[in-house]
């Protein structure tokens, strides 16, 4: 029972992040509050205006996003005094230590050098709860990537909320580091541990461990996903030009030259940026000789510039998809 034991209180810290849960669910939210409705409104206004060369939708800001700039304004003030004006949280801690007895290693909680501590909300270490929120814009930023200008709101809002979440972080470092609100009630409390080893064991290692556990949780599984999904790629025999007719609805892998140049279409208008298009398509020459016609419609058009902007200097393509026997007049038109 020694063993585990060690790795959760010492190596873990799942004795001090148990405690102060609601404390940390409580900051994150007031952070999430303040950080996405500000985000939401901000990436509106740029949409209504227009930037980086994609023009405005010129309508009017709707109560909506009104409304989300009322609660960012509430949470902020709450996340600005709990810089300015922080509180003293009490917390306890208690080292472990080892030692060898004959041939065996002891480990055990030393009680007494037990630690009782007061450390502060405005803390630095709560900064790391930001990344339970950067998720969010970081997808948005992720899933509007190769699409057209029609997606510019979303692709705004996540390079906004990045930007508005690192602000938030930079802000609670000045607040410790530079104008040290508050610190001058912490005291020396402790003699024979170094303040510094202090501030990793009871406020940096839980928020640290919490962290970890969280996108552990989340990242193992989408690892083990997109693993499993390039190997399902990677085992798709390479398209020849006999599966025109033999292997008609299954999928291969494309690996070839490109033939020609991309050609985009959009037989109802291209929209917003004139850069949205609702299918593309590139000649490829394949080493068993032939050539093969690489298809996108629809969604698969952000996929199909991923490809395309992943093709090497001598031209070399790598894609997959399934084979078809037969082409739409839309895309015989093009």
């Amino acid at each position: 029972m020694r063993l585990p034991r060690y790795l959760w209180r010492r190596v873990l810290a799942f004795d001090r992040i148990g405690s102060r849960i609601p404390q940390l669910v409580q900051i994150w939210l007031i952070e999430l509050l303040f950080a996405m409705p500000l985000t939401f409104f901000i990436a509106k206004v740029i949409d209504i205006r227009g930037a980086f060369g994609v023009p405005g939708t010129g309508e009017s800001l709707g109560g909506v996003f009104w409304g989300s700039l009322v609660v960012s304004l509430v949470c902020g003030f709450f996340f600005v005094r709990s810089l300015i004006r922080p509180r003293l949280v009490h917390g306890g801690w208690t080292p472990v230590v080892s030692g060898d007895a004959g041939g065996a290693t002891l480990i055990v909680a030393d009680r007494t050098w037990r630690v009782e501590y007061d450390y502060l909300t405005s803390h630095p270490s709560y900064a790391l709860l930001l990344l339970l929120t950067a998720p969010i814009p970081a997808v948005m930023v992720a899933m509007t990537a190769n699409h057209g200008d029609a997606t510019f709101y979303w692709r705004v809002a996540g390079i906004v909320g990045l930007i508005v979440l690192a602000l938030m972080a930079l802000t609670r470092a000045l607040a410790w580091y530079v104008f040290r609100f508050g610190r001058r009630r912490l005291a020396n409390q402790v003699k024979g541990i170094s303040q510094r080893r202090l501030g990793w064991e009871i406020a940096w290692k839980p928020v640290l461990m919490l962290i970890v556990m969280v996108y552990a949780i989340v990242c193992i599984p989408m690892g083990w996903m997109w693993w499993s999904e390039k190997r399902t790629i990677a085992a798709l025999p390479v398209v020849s030009v006999a599966d025109g007719t033999d292997a008609v609805d299954e999928y291969r892998r494309v690996e070839g030259y490109l033939n020609s140049d991309p050609v985009y279409w959009a037989p109802h208008g291209t929209g917003r940026g004139g850069n949205n298009y609702s299918g593309a398509g590139v000649l490829v020459d394949i080493p068993s000789g032939g050539e093969v016609l690489l298809l996108a419609e629809s969604l698969s058009v952000p996929d199909f510039k991923g490809v395309i902007d992943d093709v090497s200097y001598s031209g070399e393509i790598h894609a997959q998809g399934r084979v078809i026997d037969h082409i739409t007049d839309t895309q015989g038109k093009y």
